[in-house]
């Protein structure tokens, strides 16, 4: 589904005019639990242009207590998840509401922009990836600020330890992957736990929330 770029918008947020607009949708929230069944999620968004140049982020996810959908909406779902048992109250509880600012920054460095502006929009060779910086806030949390990278309909972002900059590492705590496919919004929440059966402190990055959403 082809992009309507609104001429009013800040041009900073032209990468971002994809994931602009009010959207809703379902997924799955991933148990802890080895081997447990995932639990419906449903969320309600609205990412808001700033006359700054900023996106503003606003979400509300509860959780169902449903079996998460079947057959899986999310492109990002894993093909050897189990089917859950049909059950459930279908109660819903606001698992929580985030709000933040998305910032766009400059082209990363290392790429052909002149062959990119050349080629013909909407095209992958006319993509250019920005740096991408999202300050988020839960209440109850700490805030977060993750990096990351805007190319064409594609988000990537990680988010990494308080501190861990000023300690020379950089291992990614929780990532982030947003994708525009067919007019609908995928998205991935990851988030590093310990790895089943692993070595003493083996962690690694396990599916948390992945959902699929439509503009409403």
């Amino acid at each position: 589904m082809p992009i309507t770029l609104d001429p009013s918008l800040p041009r900073p947020l032209y990468p971002l005019a994809w994931l602009i607009g009010s959207w809703e949708g379902s997924g799955a929230l991933q148990s802890t639990e080895d081997g447990a069944p995932g639990r419906r999620v449903e969320q309600q968004l609205d990412c808001t242009a700033q006359e700054d140049g900023t996106l503003s982020w606003v979400s509300r996810i509860h959780v169902i207590d449903a079996p998460a959908p079947l057959p899986p909406t999310s492109a990002f779902s894993r093909d050897d998840a189990p089917a859950p048992a049909p059950s459930g109250t279908g109660e819903r509880s606001l698992l929580h509401r985030e709000e933040g600012v998305w910032r766009v920054g400059d082209l990363l460095p290392g790429q052909d922009v002149a062959a990119a502006e050349s080629a013909r929009p909407g095209t992958p060779a006319s993509a250019l990836s920005s740096a991408l910086e999202v300050h988020l806030e839960r209440r109850g949390e700490e805030p977060e600020d993750w990096v990351g990278e805007v190319r064409g309909p594609r988000v990537q972002l990680a988010l990494t330890a308080p501190g861990a900059a000023a300690e020379g590492t950089s291992v990614v705590t929780a990532a982030r992957m947003f994708g525009y496919v067919s007019g609908r919004l995928m998205w991935l929440w990851e988030r590093r736990t310990p790895v089943p059966d692993g070595a003493p402190g083996e962690t690694a990055l396990t599916p948390y929330l992945s959902l699929e959403l439509h503009r409403v």
